[in-house]
């Protein structure tokens, strides 16, 4: 926005310096980026923000000057001397919801002729280029109030009438075609707003006018409008047309409807000064009002918000300044903005509003006392000690950390079968998401961390572990806000070659004992491994893992089913697993206490018995932990057996048993008959056969 000092002084009673004006400005939110010089004067270029329309125009930019240093605003005159009446002519909305209000005002026998050098030289210094006395004046009332005005030629509107609406309200088609003044033949289509006379459209509304009604040389007789349409219509419209102008800059932003009116007589009032002519009373159609916002505030939270001690009477006069009327009630006030501060919703925007005009390099420098609180909580900051040794921990065994956006597609939830029940079926969906495959907020981690398997395999990655640690999200119906738990997600992938170590890293086990090592450290007790039903895991090669009674996470190989909805050119073998990070933490025990060592020898018995191929073998260790002595230090399984000499359905399972006393060296005798005793309750309750 460019600013003539010299032309914006005039609307200022009190002195004011160039450079106090740039400055304060600048600080108050409308950033003055250069002063050039023009003749005699100097132009102020302002950068104004989007929400910010008010300061469009000449007179918003003195507002602010007023606010700031506290003087009086002059307008200038728009009162009318003497006014006609002509009842033939009529202006209708047929489009309320999109064009507010509308006014006019017809001037009759007037000379069009180059305008006077005054108003040339302030044109031509905004930036706009002069045409002619009626045109330029309508460019001059824009700069000046910053709403848009145009001009027909009376002569050449059809059937002494105006209508506001769109080709489908008015004619019915789905389309229409018009010459703007750049004399481009341009198609508006079913939501565009036009301005039609009773036969023909002859503007875009809040563009641009049309070619047919333009004024020239030889127009005597004029109708200016001035309206309020939707910004939202003007904008997609002007966007839709690639095209735009000085008017739908401002429309889109949104005008001041209660000053379409002081405009439109401001500009009667130019014309008939410079251009002669006889004025007719003004046509005013107004079907929508714009309902005034009132703002509840409270000034102690407003000085609490904003760092500040301000008394409630400098509140009140900064705010009387800005021209914002404000009612007591009870321990509180409302704020009512007047029409041209659209911006203005909130009592956070009421203390922006006082803080810039009080001057935001007067606030003391200090932090916010929200910080104090995050130094202070200490269970958070155990926690996120926690997550870091996870991450730390995996990176140290050679994983990769994956970082994803927190979304999915809905369809992943049927790409990995979940049941109907299932809690992960519970999602929250994005209002407005940037594509259907992140539409929703995610409920699991192995859907992002399979999709970059796929791509890093795409790009020839043979071998791969990935991890990610980050949020789920599961809608809770009891509350209005969803379950945040974190979780680590872990992924290993190799192709079907025979690997050359003993101990294949990539395999079911190896991610097991990941899982295992994770366990021993945090001390954690009565972990489980007992058969998964996760659908999109192979039936025979995975596990649930559960910890006293409580299911914090699953292990296991990809179902060859599922990998093959997924572009993989071999068949990779891929294992997975997922944890419940905040459940881990709520459940590791956060005290160490240390026990001595027994110094006596351990006595080991080997067992293997048979049971059916469907046996868990979670179970063995189930029993024996029940059998309470306290003679048994450890228990594991060592060999899982099926072919030559079991039979058909069977398999053989080998166990360990260690024995040790604290106190004395146990005897063969003492480990035999607890071992008997022991292998007894065993096969008692599994039905098992021992194995020869």
């Amino acid at each position: 926005m460019k600013v003539p000092f010299n032309w914006l002084k005039e609307y200022i009673e009190g002195s004011i310096t160039l450079n106090e004006v740039a400055s304060s400005l600048t600080m108050s939110g409308l950033e003055v980026s250069a002063i050039e010089e023009y003749n005699d004067d100097k132009v102020l270029d302002i950068e104004v923000t989007p929400n910010r329309s008010d300061c469009l125009s000449i007179i918003g930019i003195a507002r602010e000057i007023r606010a700031i240093f506290g003087l009086k605003l002059k307008k200038p005159t728009t009162k009318i001397k003497e006014e006609l009446r002509d009842d033939r002519f009529a202006i209708s909305i047929a489009n309320p919801e999109l064009c507010f209000r509308y006014a006019g005002r017809i001037i009759r026998d007037l000379k069009v002729a180059p305008s006077p050098k005054w108003l040339k030289s302030r044109l031509e210094k905004a930036g706009i280029r002069s045409i002619n006395n009626v045109v330029d004046v309508t460019n001059y009332v824009l700069l000046e109030y910053g709403h848009p005005l145009h001009a027909f030629d009376l002569d050449f509107i059809e059937g002494q009438r105006i209508r506001v609406g769109t080709p489908e309200t008015i004619s019915g088609k789905n389309k229409e075609e018009i010459v703007t003044l750049d004399g481009i033949k341009r198609t508006v289509t079913t939501d565009d707003l036009l301005i039609w006379d009773a036969v023909k459209p002859i503007a875009i509304a809040g563009v641009m006018g049309g070619a047919n009604t333009e004024v020239t040389e030889k127009t005597v007789n004029i109708i200016i409008e001035s309206a309020y349409f939707k910004p939202e219509s003007v904008r997609k419209t002007s966007k839709r047309l690639g095209l735009k102008t000085e008017a739908s800059y401002r429309f889109e932003r949104g005008t001041d409807i209660e000053a379409l009116k002081e405009a439109l007589d401001r500009a009667a009032c130019l014309i008939q000064e410079i251009a002669g002519g006889r004025i007719y009373e003004a046509i005013d159609v107004y079907p929508t009002k714009i309902p005034k916002i009132e703002i509840p505030f409270n000034t102690e939270k407003i000085c609490r918000f904003v760092g500040i001690n301000l008394k409630d009477e400098e509140i009140l006069r900064i705010l009387e300044l800005l021209e914002i009327d404000v009612e007591k009630k009870d321990n509180f006030y409302i704020a009512k903005a007047p029409t041209h501060r659209q911006d203005i919703s909130i009592e956070e925007d009421i203390a922006e509003e006082v803080t810039r005009i009080y001057g935001y390099d007067k606030v003391p420098s200090q932090l916010p006392s929200l910080f104090k609180f995050v130094t202070e909580n200490h269970e958070l900051a155990k926690k996120r000690q926690f997550f870091s040794k996870f991450r730390d921990y995996m990176i140290g065994l050679g994983y990769s950390e994956a970082v994803n956006f927190s979304f999915m597609s809905p369809d992943d939830l049927d790409l990995f079968e979940l049941p109907e029940e299932d809690m992960r079926r519970h999602y929250i969906s994005l209002m407005n998401p940037l594509k259907q495959e992140e539409s929703i907020m995610r409920t699991m981690l192995l859907s992002n961390l399979l999709r970059n398997t796929e791509r890093n395999t795409a790009r020839g990655i043979e071998t791969l572990k990935l991890f990610e640690i980050g949020k789920i999200f599961i809608a809770d119906e009891k509350t209005p806000l969803p379950q945040e738990p974190v979780h680590l997600g872990i992924i290993t992938k190799k192709e079907e070659v025979k690997s050359v170590f003993k101990d294949d890293p990539y395999d079911f086990y190896a991610l097991k004992g990941l899982i295992d090592g994770v366990v021993r450290h945090l001390k954690l007790r009565n972990v489980r491994y007992v058969r998964s039903s996760e659908s999109f895991l192979h039936p025979g090669q995975s596990a649930d893992i559960v910890i006293q009674d409580e299911k914090i996470g699953f292990i296991g190989v990809i179902s060859p089913k599922i990998l093959s909805k997924f572009d993989f050119k071999t068949k990779p073998f891929i294992c997975m697993a997922e944890l419940d990070l905040d459940n881990l933490f709520r459940l590791a025990k956060q005290e160490v206490t240390y026990a001595p060592f027994s110094n006596y020898p351990p006595i080991k018995r080997d067992t293997a018995i048979i049971v059916s191929a469907d046996f868990d073998s979670q179970i063995i260790f189930d029993i024996i932990n029940s059998y309470g002595s306290e003679l048994i230090e450890d228990v594991f399984l060592f060999d899982v057996y099926q072919g030559k000499g079991i039979p058909e359905g069977s398999k053989s399972i080998a166990f360990r048993v260690i024995y040790r006393a604290f106190d004395r060296t146990l005897t063969a005798e003492e480990v035999e008959t607890i071992h008997s005793q022991l292998i007894n309750m065993l096969i008692n309750k599994t039905g098992a056969v021992l194995r020869a």
